[in-house]
This record gives structure tokens, sequence and C-alpha cells, in this order.
């Protein structure tokens, strides 16, 4: 069987089991094939839209045996799938801007669970949910490798988010815990180099983004110690 790793784990915990499944931006069809193997999926589509990782995917899915559970679609996004085809979707590995755009590109049309991992960028992505009908369930932060990703999971309904929530995470804030902690302290310092580099330039514009990173770090500032505890 396939084994995932942590980052990916976390992501196949939130697929629920019996219904079918895909994975956009499958890679090498990993997730897919450790869900039907495992038994927690009945069948799975596996989608990229460039050739190269399609033909890896095709490659693992064959190699395990799984050509009539696993179809594996070369496509833009959302579209390989038709309507009502896949209750559950993944989106994993790339830049919240990203999966937010391909989720705007649709076809969304009976999908009820969207198990997203954003590489950054989930702000946008969390503003994008809420503005669009859907509402997070679950929210966790895993480590994999040293690094720390951030999973969301989302269903149709509404959501209204405060600007604290968006940069860390409704779900994350209540949560929160050591590793929620250490999620808000590398948002924070990278706000913090990003508003001394802003800080050195005198033209206005600069000064205007440094006014706003200024502001954001002491939002996540303020995350942290509710993140921690210290409320």
């Amino acid at each position: 069987m396939i084994q995932l790793s942590p980052r990916l784990a976390a992501v196949a915990r939130h697929v629920p089991a019996g219904r079918p499944f895909a994975d956009i931006g499958t890679d090498h069809a990993y997730l897919p094939v450790h869900l039907v193997q495992s038994g927690r999926v009945p069948r799975a589509v596996a989608g990229d839209v460039l050739p190269g990782p399609l033909q890896a995917a095709r490659a693992t899915v064959a190699a395990e045996g799984l050509a009539d559970r696993i179809d594996v679609r070369l496509g833009s996004g959302l579209t390989v799938l038709a309507p009502g085809e896949a209750p559950c979707v993944a989106v994993c590995g790339m830049g919240g801007p990203l999966i937010a755009r391909i989720l705007a590109e649709g076809p969304l049309a009976g999908v009820e669970r969207l198990v997203l991992q954003p590489m950054g960028g989930e702000a946008q992505l969390r503003r994008w949910l809420a503005d669009n009908g859907w509402r997070l369930v679950a929210e966790e932060v895993v480590e994999d490798g040293g690094r720390l990703y951030p999973v969301l999971v989302a269903e149709p309904g509404r959501m209204g988010l405060t600007r604290m929530e968006e940069e860390v995470g409704p779900l994350l804030l209540r949560q929160g815990g050591p590793l929620v902690v250490r999620y808000v302290d590398e948002k924070l310092e990278l706000a913090r180099r990003a508003l001394a580099g802003a800080s050195r330039s005198d033209q206005p514009a600069a000064q205007e983004r440094a006014a706003q990173l200024s502001e954001l770090v002491e939002l996540l500032a303020r995350a942290r110690r509710i993140c921690a505890g210290d409320r």
C-alpha cells in the first residue's frame, strides 16, 4: 500500500468514507491511490493540467493495479470532472490564490466537501470561501519534514470572517496549541521582515505598504497571544 507523507495523511483524514473522490493537481496520484487501497473511497479521479505529472500519476496507478478504479485525466482544475461525479474534492500543494482561482473556474456543482492544502496565501483562500458560499468545518496544522502545513476543510454554507480569522483561521484560533502558535509565529516573522524592508524606503507606495504591514504585525501578535492561551 502507498504510504502517505504526514501532510497528505492529514488531507486523507478529512476525506469522507464510501464516496467517490477527486484529487486536482494530483502529481504522482499518491493520495487517491492510498484512499482506494485503504478502502476509504470506492473510486477516484486524479486530475492534472501538466502532462509530466499526469504521466507519473498514470504510472503509479498502473503499478498498483488500480486503473479500473482510478481515472487519470489531463485537464485544467475541476473541468476534468462531470457535475456530481465527486462529492469530495482535494486541491493540495498550491498557493492559496491559485486554489481559489481553480475553485472559481469550477464547476463545483455536486461538490459537498473541499479539502484544501495551500502553500501560502491562506488568507486569500479563506476569504474566497467565505465570499462564495463555503464555510470552514475543520482546520489543522500538520508538521512534515520540519515545515508546517495548514489543511482547510470546507462545505457549502455561510461564514463570516474577521481579518484575524482570515489570516490565522477561525477554527485554528479556537484550537490554539503549540503547532498553531508556531504557525502564527512563522506568519509573524514574514510580516516583520516585509515591514523592515518596506520601512527602508521613503516612497509613498512603500510607506503605505509599511503602514499596512505594521497593522498586520500587530494583528498577528494578538492572534499569537490568543493561540497561546494568553487572552
